[in-house]
């Protein structure tokens, strides 16, 4: 970097006096010769003025003082501000620019990227994600994602209304839902297996209902990734207005359950609930099994008293066994062949 981008960042720096740690931050210097070249630099050109009392850094070869004071010539950055007079309307919002022509200068090609665009979008331009608009408008997918930039952008009122984007969820699942509700029933499953032969037979066969239970839609948990913390939240808050409620299909192990609980842990704010009517079809094909023993050997969670509760006392019993023995009946127990019977 030359003397020239290193003064101009010097510009970005709002007190009259900066540390050598500082200078190392704002001119990206990690290195010692490097970090003294550049200081000698501007301490000739009368731009950096030691504070002698301050001491050095104690490098013999490459001593820079810990403090200096900093002695900018103001730029009139007339340049600049004749070009923000010419930029679009919504870039003059409460005289930001005008205010800051050190930032414009800083993002001058990306802001005249963006007069373009505001200038000759199309009048019937509909909302998409963040990366796509970014690169649409300033060739660069992530610059929106850029601190600086995005508070620059706030500050004249340009966020993803105005720019007409939004953000895809932090946690992205597999889903598949024919048909968005004013409210929907979603049906969580914790493995890919019986995920893909649910979504099988609601594609294909157009199948809306499980062991007499609606559902509008089925969602692969991956596992543990659907209980991460707010993951099914974000999942939900991307879907906007629309009222759901979900089930929760697993294994009937203590990771499963363990699961569970920690979705409704992680997410207080939302309506789950245990899909009981699939544990009990489990349960009920179970007892023709020699049922193995899980190869997860964590001890009990926490109380599963409330999940018990969840299926019909004809069930209770065999359910409470089979966990309290670490035993392990796998959703894959029922499959498509089942699905073919229970699903219509």
């Amino acid at each position: 970097m030359n003397y020239k981008d290193n003064y101009s960042k010097l510009l970005e720096h709002e007190k009259k006096t900066i540390t050598k740690d500082e200078l190392e931050k704002l001119l990206g210097f990690s290195d010692s010769e490097e970090l003294y070249t550049a200081v000698s630099q501007l301490q000739a050109a009368g731009v950096l003025q030691p504070v002698k009392n301050s001491k050095t850094n104690g490098n013999i070869l490459y001593p820079v003082f810990l403090k200096y004071k900093l002695c900018l010539v103001q730029d009139d950055f007339s340049e600049e501000l004749d070009e923000i007079n010419a930029l679009h309307p919504q870039l003059h919002y409460d005289g930001i620019l005008h205010s800051r022509p050190a930032e414009y200068r800083k993002y001058r090609k990306e802001l005249r990227k963006l007069d373009s665009y505001l200038f000759f979008r199309h009048t019937s331009c509909i909302p998409v994600s963040r990366k796509e608009r970014s690169f649409e408008i300033f060739s660069r997918e992530k610059l929106l994602d850029d601190t600086g930039f995005r508070r620059l952008l706030e500050k004249l009122n340009l966020n993803q209304e105005t720019l007409l984007f939004y953000d895809t969820p932090e946690y992205c699942f597999n889903d598949f839902i024919p048909e968005k509700k004013p409210e929907m029933t979603l049906l969580i499953c914790e493995n890919k297996d019986i995920w893909f032969n649910i979504r099988r037979r609601m594609f294909e066969d157009q199948a809306s209902e499980i062991l007499g239970t609606p559902i509008d839609g089925v969602v692969y948990g991956a596992g543990n990734q659907i209980s991460e913390k707010k993951a099914l939240t974000s999942y939900t808050r991307f879907m906007g207005d629309t009222h759901v409620s979900y089930l929760y299909w697993g294994d009937i192990d203590r990771a499963g359950l363990n699961i569970y609980l920690s979705l409704l842990k992680n997410n207080p704010d939302l309506k789950i609930s245990l899909f009981k009517q699939g544990y009990e079809e489990m349960l009920r094909l179970s007892t023709h099994f020699d049922i193995p023993d899980s190869d997860d050997k964590r001890e009990l969670m926490g109380d599963y008293s409330e999940i018990y509760k969840a299926v019909s006392n004809a069930y209770r019993d065999l359910f409470k066994e089979n966990i309290l023995h670490n035993k392990r009946i796998p959703q894959e127990i029922i499959t498509y062949a089942d699905l073919l019977k229970i699903m219509r």
